[in-house]
């Protein structure tokens, strides 16, 4: 019950500043193996920062973090010499005031420049070792002083000690101090403040290399049957490199060793009972820091645990399921750290049935910035837990989100049972957007959060459907031709804006020209069908359709007139070829006098333009010619063949072309057909093919 009310009344002070935080020895040696680690090997590594003690090198590991204001040293001091201390004490130590019917004596020491190193708690108590008194002390140093204190401080006699700004020699002292076991325990209040450890390397190696199963139960545990505060707020190591030849690795993996023996420990230690633990200011935890603290210790006790500014960013799951570890806890402090998500169990079962009391859950100054109805709500329903969440960066920008809590906050019965513990939620700041920062919840709207027009989903909608139209367009644009050309031949679609085309009844569709050297692709393009897509259209090609008995001059004349179009089929061998290039000719001059796209180019193989005539160069330029190796390549060739004017009507039957095989004879008309037969068609063929390969 004192140890509460103590805690009452200091409770205003490290309240104040929000610096709450608690951890046991094995936790402290853990991180502080760590970080020996690390300070040795910047110290190996760039030489470190150097401080003088007393004519020692030192390596500083970490700062001395954020100054706590502390209480002045005041009170009235007694004139009664009191030779209760070590000879010369009274230098530095004097009698505050006897507390318990004067069975307990509070000793104040101010250690100064001359003062420095005289406080030794090794001295102390084998000198109060015999006595019948009890002791308590507040030790309090001027900045660099210096006492000798071991860890742990177990001494027969001592009630309390608190020590502040000191630098503390000798903690490894009792480290293989078997004498401890003689000491009862009767430490209640261990509290170490602003205190700086100075370590030696090559004692620390010395002792660190010790299994824990040799170690005394007392090195561990401490006080653990009488202690009830114990608290190491801003605790720091500075380490002595003693061993300039020191084989890093090696350190490291007697570090590393030493940790997981720590863990393995035999020794549980279960205070009884310890009621407010703190370790508080920290650098950083390691990440297994709660599962050292819960391992091999007990704390049937235990009110309260501040573990504040010590850059946690997660909430470890020892504390999600608290009443497993801490029977009895109700105030755990993680304040001032990196926290950004809050998540606990809504049904929290005591152990062995036992009942849970409602813990309180400190998250102030953290990092959590997003508020909303389904959170609070989880909180509220929470019945053995109440969080503490105000002084969070919350993000305030115009949601859905937003708006429900805006709404909640408005609407919502706060002085109602269920909601009154939580009223401080309409009072939640706002951090972002920078127009609303320090607004509280309560005084909000939704034009104060820019949301009165809601344009936001309009916007998004015109976006996307801008950027699909743009995406449309430049397709269109892009793929004009090809999208025109597919929608005719593969849907009988034509669509607006083709250019006028006049219908002219001719015997055949297009006059194919080509160089023999490329009959073999010709005839499966062109001749007997080969490509049933092209069935319904009528082809003229020399080899067939030339009339026996005309020059060859004529039969072109004849078959480029008698045709809507002229097909030229472009190779390297139809430039070589000088009567490929007068069909060309004739096409063109076609194409000339009827005014429209008479001719049509296929190009079988890439051809530089230097290799080009120039009139085919222009032609190339000026009408339609499509690559053999197109994808669309047959889409293409029956759009420029095909007549615009209607959708195309494919035949039931494919009709076959029937060329010039009615040979008229000479002095008869036109209507008077010379029937031929099959061989004098072919053999009149093989003279039209000899006399235009020789052309």
């Amino acid at each position: 019950m004192s140890a509460i009310m103590s805690w009452t009344i200091d409770k205003n002070t490290y309240l104040q500043h929000n610096i709450l935080n608690m951890e046991i020895w094995k936790t402290i040696r853990c991180v502080f193996l760590y970080m020996c680690l690390i300070g040795i090997i910047q110290a190996t590594t760039t030489g470190g920062s150097q401080r003088e003690f007393s004519k020692t090198t030192t390596i500083p590991f970490v700062g001395t973090g954020t100054n706590v204001e502390l209480d002045q040293f005041n009170g009235t001091i007694s004139n009664e010499l009191d030779f209760n201390l070590p000879p010369l004490w009274e230098e530095f130590c004097v009698l505050q005031e006897k507390e318990t019917n004067n069975t307990v004596y509070l000793y104040k020491c101010y250690i100064n420049g001359s003062s420095s190193g005289k406080w030794n708690f090794t001295e102390l108590r084998q000198y109060i070792l015999s006595k019948s008194r009890k002791y308590s002390f507040d030790v309090h140093c001027q900045s660099g002083s210096r006492i000798s204190l071991p860890s742990p401080a177990k001494a027969k006699n001592i009630i309390k000690l608190h020590v502040r700004d000191c630098i503390a020699d000798d903690y490894f002292a009792d480290f293989q101090n078997l004498d401890l076991n003689s000491f009862p325990d009767e430490l209640e209040e261990y509290k170490m403040i602003n205190v700086q450890r100075l370590v030696g390397v090559k004692e620390m190696i010395e002792n660190i290399q010790i299994k824990s199963e040799t170690l005394q139960k007392n090195l561990i545990c401490g006080d653990e049957e009488s202690l009830k505060v114990k608290i190491e707020r801003n605790e720091t190591f500075s380490f002595i490199y003693d061993m300039p030849h020191m084989d890093i690795q090696n350190f490291s993996t007697i570090a590393t060793e030493n940790i997981l023996d720590t863990r393995r420990s035999p020794h549980m230690c279960v205070y009884k009972k310890l009621q407010i633990l703190e370790n508080s200011i920290t650098v950083s935890k390691p990440r297994n820091f709660a599962a050292v603290l819960t391992e091999q210790n007990q704390f049937p006790e235990l009110k309260i645990l501040n573990i504040s500014h010590s850059q946690i960013y997660y909430i470890p799951g020892q504390f999600k399921n608290w009443w497993y570890c801490f029977e009895k806890l109700e105030y755990l402090d993680m304040s001032f750290n990196m926290i950004q998500d809050i998540s606990f169990p809504m049904n929290n079962v005591g152990l062995w049935g036992k009942p849970v009391p409602v813990l309180t859950l400190d998250f102030t100054f953290n990092k959590i910035d997003r508020i909303s109805v389904r959170g609070f709500e989880r909180f509220i329903k929470n019945k053995k837990c109440f969080f503490k969440i105000a002084h969070n960066p919350f993000n305030c920008t115009c949601t859905d989100e937003m708006k429900e809590v805006l709404k909640y906050i408005q609407e919502t019965d706060w002085n109602s049972p269920k909601y009154q513990r939580y009223q401080y939620f309409r009072d939640l700041e706002c951090q972002y957007p920078g127009y609303v920062k320090g607004r509280r919840l309560r005084d909000l709207t939704l034009r104060d959060i820019n949301c009165k027009f809601e344009l936001m989903p309009i916007t998004v909608v015109l976006s996307i459907f801008s950027f699909f139209l743009i995406i449309f367009i430049v397709v269109m644009l892009k793929y004009r031709r090809e999208i025109r050309i597919l929608f005719f031949t593969r849907f009988n679609v034509i669509l607006p804006c083709q250019p006028s085309e006049m219908f002219e009844e001719k015997e055949f569709d297009a006059f194919v020209s080509y160089n023999n050297d490329d009959q073999e692709w010709v005839c499966n393009t062109f001749d007997e069908n080969k490509h049933e897509r092209l069935a319904h259209l009528k082809f003229c090609m020399h080899h067939k359709d030339f009339v026996p008995g005309k020059t060859i001059f004529e039969n072109i004349i004849k078959c480029v007139e008698n045709s809507r179009h002229t097909v030229i089929v472009l190779s390297r061998n139809f430039l070589d070829s000088h009567f490929c290039m007068w069909e060309f000719q004739e096409a063109f001059q076609q194409s000339i006098v009827e005014r429209k796209r008479h001719l049509i180019i296929i190009l079988l193989e890439d051809i530089p333009d230097k290799d080009l005539p120039n009139d085919l160069k222009r032609c190339m330029k000026t009408f339609t010619y499509i690559r053999k190796d197109d994808k669309i390549f047959i889409d293409k060739l029956l759009y420029s063949l095909s007549y615009k004017g209607k959708p195309i009507i494919l035949p039931k039957t494919a009709q076959l072309n029937e060329g010039y095989d009615d040979f008229v004879a000479p002095g008869h008309k036109n209507e008077d057909k010379v029937e031929l037969t099959n061989a004098q068609n072919n053999k009149i063929h093989d003279i039209n093919n000899q006399i235009y390969n020789i052309l």
